[in-house]
């Protein structure tokens, strides 16, 4: 019966361990020289006054950011479809979707909708990710947000 309970155990950790996302260092989740969680004075310093604020959407020349909603004062999400915003690892938009597994390994999360596929990576500590969106085997899109 102690063996019997044991093997349930363990499989149970196993399969909690299979599913835990935490596949990328935290650091890498960046574009530009933005990520989630920096403050909006950073942004500024950088890339200057948006051209544009729609809602909690700050619009600028090739990117947008999203504004944090408890945190009005700092980056909840960063995104580009302009190949001229390069990730921490020199992912850009018009790659090939194969740069992706070459840079970062199985995603974690993989959607598919309306012919396009979303490929979502973790950080380490599930408070970050990183999303490739894919039309043709092309990256189309990629934004950073907190979790």
């Amino acid at each position: 019966m102690k063996k019997k309970i044991s093997a349930l155990v363990c499989g149970a950790l196993m399969a909690f361990g299979s599913i835990a996302m935490a596949s990328i260092n935290g650091d890498r989740i960046m574009l530009g020289d933005i990520k989630p969680g920096d403050p909006i004075s950073a942004v500024k310093n950088i890339y200057g006054e948006p051209l544009q604020i729609v809602g909690e959407k700050w619009l600028y020349k090739g990117f947008y950011i999203e504004v944090d909603n408890d945190r009005p004062n700092y980056v909840e999400e960063i995104a580009t479809q302009d190949p001229g915003f390069a990730t921490q690892d020199g992912v850009i938009v018009s790659m090939s979707e194969t740069a992706l597994n070459d840079t970062y390994g199985k995603a974690d999360k993989i959607e598919r909708e309306d012919g396009k596929v979303e490929y979502t990576y973790y950080s380490r500590d599930a408070r970050e990710k990183i999303q490739f969106d894919v039309r043709n085997g092309i990256i189309i899109k990629i934004s950073c947000e907190r979790n």
